[in-house]
């Protein structure tokens, strides 16, 4: 948030609590909350007044902020990262980190990174070294149904923590590929 966004948040405040504000309130100000978008400490502020008569102060816009980000995330699934990152650990998180904070930030995501539409090809297949391990090859033809993990098709399975599998997939993917007892 720049120092004149940070005066116009100051001024809806104002409207809600007849405060003044001067240059050292702006300073003050943005130096507890600069670094929070200005649309989400707005809606912050509105919201402060909308439950209580207290003047709002940065606490308040900070605790508010990270309430409502928590909604976006909450109202909606985190898709996966895509299949041509899911061999490499880093990537996948970077890609799981960024999708992460534009869906908090209010930014849609495209469904196409969550669930691509055909199994991976063979050049994608061979380009990552083949499956070596047959299991894992006729797995990661469905997608996995595990909650936390809901790879997409072509993608290894992940931990809750978002790391590669080392085992082939969750047996409720296993399960779901018939490759075990009892289809999901």
């Amino acid at each position: 948030m720049t120092p004149e966004q940070v005066i116009d948040l100051l001024s809806t405040a104002a409207a809600f609590d007849r405060r003044t504000v001067g240059d050292a309130d702006v300073i003050a100000w943005h130096s507890a909350i600069g670094e929070l978008d200005f649309a989400d400490a707005q809606a912050a502020v509105v919201r402060h007044y909308q439950q209580t008569r207290d003047f709002v102060m940065p606490s308040d816009v900070r605790k508010l902020v990270k309430l409502i980000r928590e909604e976006r995330l909450a109202r909606e699934a985190v898709p996966p990262p895509a299949a041509e990152v899911s061999d490499d650990a880093r990537a996948y998180q970077e890609q799981l980190k960024r999708n992460i904070a534009k869906l908090a930030s209010g930014w849609a995501i495209g469904r196409a990174l969550a669930a691509p539409k055909t199994e991976p090809n063979d050049a994608y297949t061979q380009a990552r070294g083949g499956d070596r391990d047959p299991v894992r090859a006729a797995a990661i033809k469905v997608p996995c149904p595990w909650p936390p993990c809901q790879a997409p098709r072509g993608s290894g399975c992940v931990d809750a923590q978002g790391r590669r599998l080392t085992a082939p997939a969750h047996e409720a993917r296993l399960k779901a590929a018939g490759l075990i007892g009892g289809a999901a």
